[in-house]
């Protein structure tokens, strides 16, 4: 009877979270649908309003996971299952978080390369100092937003999601990160421009595969800070590094981290998780414990008085 009481309350527990994220998405970009605003090419800027209702936004989905959880344990627990505290030494999640930065860096890497063969691309310089330094600022002022989405899908949905199977877990959270950037997707945010019934296949497709790719950094590391990591690597250092290693207008549907010319990349690193998981699963390798996906993931919390 217990055990069905708390796994009722998980259930509902995750319906609130994802509830309250979507509806929050929606709320947030509420003020630039009845503004009118949409981005009609990659050449158009992002607006002050736009930039507001994108960082509340992303401030959602760990606001969520944390007052669900410090409902049941405290904030303090709430705190540590998120994987917030450092679960490793030092060392250990520096190196993690290194490796995590340059992961979405080769992948649109990759991607270029193939954009390029395909006329899509045309690289003219190598970003030098006074290219990156910005980058790096934005990045160190904007960290606080990517623990808002990363608490949320890393810390609190992922754990909940293992136990479907660590592959498919990763590719329904992918999905599920996907769909929740529709709001802004279908304003032209990621690919301005474009009709809406081809951003937001093309936006769904590329979070199950970028999303599965920084779970498995999450899973490995067994701290969120690498999969933050991977996703302020992803946002502050691909996207822009694209434009400006260009002097043409770049268009982000076919060339960029979240072009469809980076699937093959990504859907190479995805086979490849999955082929190291399968490898250690077998007995004699170091099987993994597949209901939670590996060393350092809090499973679901129970409810209050279990």
């Amino acid at each position: 009877m217990e055990r069905t009481r708390t796994s009722s309350s998980s259930r509902t527990d995750l319906a609130l979270f994802l509830v309250i994220s979507f509806v929050g998405a929606w709320v947030a970009m509420a003020p630039l649908w009845l503004d009118g605003l949409r981005r009609a090419g990659p050449g158009q800027g992002t607006p002050r309003l736009a930039a507001v209702c994108m960082i509340l936004m992303m401030l959602v989905p760990a606001l969520t996971a944390f007052a669900l959880t410090a409902r049941h344990l405290g904030a303090r627990e709430a705190v540590r299952l998120l994987g917030l505290t450092r679960a490793t030494p030092w060392r250990h999640e520096i190196r993690w978080a290194m490796t995590a930065l340059t992961i979405p860096l080769c992948l649109t890497a990759a991607g270029l390369a193939l954009a390029t063969f395909a006329g899509w691309y045309l690289p003219e310089r190598l970003p030098g100092p006074a290219t990156i330094a910005p980058l790096v600022l934005s990045a160190l002022v904007s960290l606080p937003l990517y623990f808002g989405e990363e608490l949320g899908w890393q810390g609190y949905l992922l754990p909940r999601l293992l136990r479907h199977g660590r592959m498919r877990g990763l590719l329904i959270g992918g999905a599920v990160w996907g769909a929740w950037h529709v709001p802004m997707t279908a304003l032209g945010g990621s690919y301005p421009g474009h009709p809406v019934l081809l951003g937001i296949p093309v936006a769904v497709v590329t979070a199950m595969l970028l999303g599965t790719v920084i779970a498995a950094v999450r899973l490995a590391s067994g701290s969120v800070w690498a999969a933050v990591a991977a996703h302020v690597s992803l946002n502050e250092f691909a996207l822009p590094l694209t434009r400006h290693i260009s002097d043409r207008l770049v268009d982000p549907l076919f060339a960029g981290p979240l072009s469809m010319s980076t699937w093959p990349a990504s859907g190479l690193a995805v086979l490849g998780v999955w082929l190291v998981w399968r490898r250690r699963d077998v007995p004699g390798n170091g099987a993994a414990d597949t209901s939670t996906g590996g060393k350092g993931v809090a499973g679901p919390p129970p409810p209050a008085g279990t």
